[in-house]
């Protein structure tokens, strides 16, 4: 396991991943990464642009038959 330090950049903060961690797990300079917040920590993976796509294609259906979702939940 790789420890990394939190450095400010500007004003944020970042952390540089280890080359050959970047390596393994196929990280390109400036490939957007999803930072997600756990109860424990935070997890980096990698952008699924397919997969946003099919979300949010599903949230718009949601949107559009909300009154028909709420009806079929009643019975």
């Amino acid at each position: 396991m790789d420890t990394v330090t939190v450095r400010k950049q500007g004003n944020s903060v970042g952390v540089a991943i280890p080359a050959e961690t970047r390596v393994r797990m196929g990280f390109e300079v400036g490939q957007e990464l999803t930072l997600v917040e756990l109860a424990d920590g935070i997890k980096l993976v990698k952008r699924n642009l397919a997969l946003e796509k099919q979300l949010a294609a599903a949230r718009e259906v949601l949107r559009e038959q909300a009154d028909a979702l709420a009806e079929l939940a009643k019975r």
